[in-house]
């Protein structure tokens, strides 16, 4: 994060962060945060640190804030699109993507708008996004591929069109 702390996702321990400090013992310095201190659930997929310096958890239960004090959490009931939330990017406009078990969603601070294969996305199990230097939004899915979003329409890149497998779990440009 900004202030040089490491932060660990992990599947049932909630997360750790790491200050880079050993303690006399040998043992590093870390402090645990999971449902008992206010994570939405100890599944973590991913963590990411908006521009504003909060700290935003991808769960099993949700998406959940850390502001450096507290927890606010984001769940289907505010109107993400699915509780199993595996990728998260903010863009270059501010607004915040959830990949999720049931497609996508955008976050503009106020509300959610949810993007599944209805709206023209290729595969609803979103598992990595990334914006390319042109502000296009990609989607990699677990088993139909990608999408590439430009603001307007998606077009989708499976291995009907020459991808080698459609298990996309990373990109990068």
């Amino acid at each position: 994060d900004k202030s040089g702390n490491i932060w660990f996702g992990t599947y049932g321990g909630g997360v750790s962060k790491f200050n880079g400090q050993s303690l006399p013992a040998g043992q590093a310095s870390f402090t645990h945060f999971t449902r008992k201190e206010g994570l939405s659930s100890n599944d973590v997929s991913s963590i990411l640190e908006d521009r504003s310096g909060n700290l935003w958890f991808g769960t099993s239960g949700g998406v959940s804030k850390y502001d450096g004090r507290s927890f606010s959490h984001y769940t289907e009931k505010e109107g993400l699109g699915n509780n199993d939330v595996y990728a998260m990017l903010e863009d270059k406009s501010g607004n915040l993507w959830f990949g999720n078990a049931a497609g996508v969603s955008k976050y503009d601070g106020r509300t959610f708008t949810n993007f599944t294969e209805k709206e023209g996305l290729i595969y609803n199990d979103v598992r990595s996004i990334l914006e390319d230097k042109s502000g296009n939004i990609w989607f990699g899915t677990l088993g139909g591929g990608v999408s590439k979003y430009d603001g307007r329409s998606f077009t989708n890149f499976s291995e009907k069109e020459g991808l080698s497998n459609n298990y996309v779990i990373s990109i990068l440009e």
